[in-house]
């Protein structure tokens, strides 16, 4: 297998709307079996384009097997999905920042939870050209460029920026949790219209959103290292101790962490993580 991860920064222009492109290119070898991949769960909504083979998603929320159109948008998410691609297959992501998603499409985030879409259905025909451009380029400079070039014809249209939105940003960037009135004080706002934004903002609750994002950071630290045992890992994002990350993990993927490490380990991609790449 042949496996390529390339990160990208968005440009000046885009940087309060996303935090990062990747580019993940796998080629297998001829009698190299396809496999699925599991995705645990995390707190970034993405845009992900898949110009080559067709992506079919198994969807623990639902049990539903279906295949995933070129253009995808991925809002919040509680649930594991298991992802089956072909011999050759690049995915490109687009990570939006802590209500970024809500910001370009305005559609609550609520209404988004634990369901893949089809772009089109949001950003119309026009996304289906920018799949098609990235299937006839080979270069990936030149694929960061299409895909910011249509982003970029969107900014003057977005949703205002909202000091919730900064707050929950730094809280991501910075790797630590905040409880909900030190969100709301931060955000200048009601522990109620806190929730309010959030569930329209970010799909979540703020505490199911700081759950969210421990057990990411849990899992991303597991997947980057798997000689880090799980003590250390529960006591680095800040659980009480091993059983309160286990119960987390069960909530989350219906699984301990052992379990899941165990199909990671027979997964081919990794792709989890890249919320925390810089």
């Amino acid at each position: 297998m042949n496996l390529e991860l390339h990160y990208h920064k968005p440009c000046p222009a885009l940087q309060h709307l996303i935090s990062r492109v990747t580019l993940v290119q796998i080629q297998l070898e001829p009698n190299e079996p396809c496999q699925e991949n599991p995705f645990p769960p995390q707190a970034e909504h993405c845009l992900n384009f898949y110009p080559h083979s067709k992506i079919t998603c198994r969807n623990y929320a639902d049990q539903s097997v279906v295949q995933l159109p070129g253009c995808t948008l991925i809002g919040p998410q509680l649930s594991r999905v298991d992802l089956s691609m072909g011999p050759k297959m690049l995915v490109i992501s687009v990570g939006f920042l802590p209500g970024g998603m809500h910001r370009l499409l305005g559609v609550p985030m609520q209404e988004m939870l634990d369901k893949p879409f089809d772009a089109t259905l949001f950003l119309g025909k026009e996304i289906e050209d920018v799949n098609e451009q990235l299937s006839e380029v080979k270069d990936f400079d030149k694929m960061i460029e299409i895909i910011q070039s249509f982003l970029l014809q969107k900014v003057n249209n977005l949703k205002r920026l909202l000091p919730v939105d900064l707050v929950v940003s730094r809280m991501v960037q910075e790797r630590r949790s905040l409880s909900v009135d030190q969100l709301a004080q931060q955000a200048c706002v009601s522990t109620r219209q806190l929730e309010r934004q959030f569930l329209e903002r970010i799909g979540l609750s703020p505490k199911l959103y700081t759950r969210l994002m421990r057990f990411s950071r849990a899992w991303y630290m597991r997947e980057k290292d798997s000689e880090v045992s799980w003590l250390e890992i529960a006591h680095a994002c800040g659980y009480a101790d091993q059983m309160h990350m286990i119960r987390d993990f069960k909530d989350f993927v219906g699984v301990t962490p052992t379990i899941l490490q165990a199909d990671l380990e027979r997964s081919l991609l990794r792709m989890h993580g890249t919320t925390f790449e810089p």
